[in-house]
């Protein structure tokens, strides 16, 4: 492992909420191991895995002290689970990882770079493509959020149209902890994301790459809802999600610090916008 200069000994703090994550956790964890950044932590939060995970998981932290695991005695869901990673942090800076997921090994070092770089980020966003279950890549590289030099209703109105992967970027503790606890409804990553770009720049870390795994069987916007509604994942919609996206989308606009005057922009500008999002997103199928 490189030896720590005095900017780098800060604590970045790596969540893994992981559920029946054993094909490519093993992988995972080595991955995350890897990095060049010295001073990382990693808290695994097993939600109740009834496969081979919580053995994965033991003896990763066996190997490599860096290594914590907390494991749940029933089912917690989805978002209660990224919410313990966040409560467990003790770092500088945070990220989450998915258990299936690959990361170049100078991620952490380029994020923290780029934070560095430019004080008024809350967010540092990586390259990030697509691999298949065999780890090839496919497709074409996601665009990059780059929110410096914008105003912050300008930033905002970006957020609409841009992908999520900034949500697996590395970010301020501070400023996350900051947002409150982790919204539980359809939609609530955008959410999330969009009290963050209120709160500062979404900045790249152009030499960082980010590999997501499509572990999933392809599923159209149906499929995910009824995937977020199970008992595993206890991600409830209610009967208009839309709707409820909207009303928290306005509500994160409006009880920032933005002006008046972009409020009220804001609030004309975006009714639009997301009921197209909302339409295209039903269409895909991923």
């Amino acid at each position: 492992m490189p030896e720590a200069t005095p900017q780098d000994t800060r604590l970045v703090s790596i969540g893994v909420p992981v559920f029946n994550e054993a094909t490519y956790l093993a992988m995972t964890l080595d991955c995350l191991l890897a990095q060049d950044y010295p001073n990382l932590e990693i808290v695994i939060c097993d939600n109740a895995s009834t496969d081979a995970t919580p053995g994965i998981c033991a003896r990763a932290a066996d190997r490599d002290p860096r290594i914590r695991v907390l494991h749940a005695q029933e089912n917690l869901g989805a978002t209660a689970n990224f919410q313990r990673c966040i409560d467990e942090a003790s770092g500088d800076f945070f990220m989450w990882a998915g258990g299936h997921d690959l990361w170049s090994s100078n991620y952490v070092s380029q994020c923290v770079a780029a934070l560095d770089s430019h004080p008024a980020a809350v967010i540092a966003v990586p390259e990030s493509n697509w691999i298949d279950e065999n780890g090839q890549v496919y497709g074409s590289r996601a665009s990059v959020l780059d929110t410096r030099d914008m105003a912050p209703l300008a930033r905002l109105l970006t957020l609409l149209w841009a992908n999520m992967h900034p949500i697996y970027g590395l970010i301020r503790v501070d400023r996350l902890r900051a947002c409150g606890p982790l919204p539980n409804y359809p939609g609530a990553d955008l959410v999330l994301l969009a009290r963050l770009i209120l709160e500062g720049d979404f900045v790249p870390a152009p030499l960082a790459l980010w590999s997501r795994r499509q572990a999933r069987a392809q599923e159209n916007f149906h499929d995910r809802q009824r995937r977020y509604a199970s008992s595993k994942v206890k991600i409830h919609g209610g009967r208009f999600p839309l709707l409820n996206l909207v009303y928290r989308l306005w509500h994160a606009a409006w009880s920032s610090s933005l002006p008046l005057s972009d409020k009220l922009a804001f609030t004309l500008a975006f009714p639009g916008a997301l009921p197209a999002r909302y339409l295209i997103a039903r269409r895909r199928v991923i």
